[in-house]
């Protein structure tokens, strides 16, 4: 008796076989690495913010003519689209640290003090509170290197605050224990008044030493009223003027 077809392919199917064996290996393999499939990251818009590697800079040609009259190197004027506020021992934009490209933006010191003084001529750093610290925190001495315009965003829109950061000395023991850079963001109304203002990115130090740069990122979801961002990009506490923050590769998109 001629068995009847069926079109059905079996368990044994060569073009069936591969797929189920390989459907098999990618589910192994992700129970292997993490016990369970991993979200797909999200979707980010362009990166909203102009110049963010600091690479062009004001008035070139003066910044030319003293890197010329420096070996090569010297200090640029201001990177285009950025500018300072507060008052700082140095507003680097040099190209004495970068991650990319061939500058970066860094802060050294600040002369309004921090929450804290601080002596490591000991070996290691012995902190005690500032007591000036109330009235300078109430003064406009606070250094950062800040978008000039503000950014354009949607109230109640997610954005993905990212950059890169390293603090540069090179004594381990440089810094205190729960300071370092600090990022912040001012959300802005129609009129360029301030609504409120979140904190970004932050890279502290801890008991580990810190080496090299660092990408750190924030999401952040832009407040009722908001229409534009400015960002900030500064240091959590100056308790000490030896120690350098230093930024690169700075970028805030939309998260999708």
């Amino acid at each position: 008796m001629t068995k009847p077809v069926c079109d059905r392919p079996s368990l044994e199917d060569p073009m069936r076989t591969p797929t189920r064996s390989l459907i098999a290996l990618a589910l192994a393999a992700a129970v292997a690495a993490g016990g369970s499939a991993v979200a797909a990251p999200a979707k980010l818009g362009p990166n909203l913010v102009s110049n963010p590697g600091f690479e062009e800079s004001q008035f070139e040609a003066v910044s030319a003519a003293v890197a010329a009259a420096n070996g090569g190197k010297g200090q640029p004027i201001l990177p285009v689209d950025w500018a300072i506020e507060g008052a700082s021992i140095l507003f680097d934009h040099s190209d004495n640290v970068w991650k990319d490209g061939k500058r970066g933006a860094a802060i050294s010191g600040a002369f309004g003090g921090g929450r804290q003084l601080c002596d490591g001529s000991s070996g290691s750093f012995v902190c005690t509170p500032n007591p000036a610290a109330p009235a300078t925190a109430a003064l406009p001495l606070r250094p950062a290197w800040v978008t000039d315009a503000p950014i354009a965003v949607t109230a109640g829109k997610k954005y993905r605050f990212s950059t890169w950061i390293i603090m540069p000395s090179l004594n381990p023991d440089a810094g205190v224990a729960g300071e370092g850079a600090e990022t912040r963001v001012r959300w802005l109304d129609a009129s360029g008044s301030v609504l409120s203002t979140a904190t970004g990115p932050v890279l502290v130090k801890t008991a580990r030493r810190l080496i090299g740069w660092k990408n750190v990122a924030v999401d952040l979801v832009a407040p009722k009223g908001a229409v534009g961002a400015q960002l900030l990009l500064g240091h959590t506490d100056y308790t000490t003027t030896s120690t350098q923050v230093a930024y690169d590769g700075v970028s805030l998109a939309q998260v999708k």
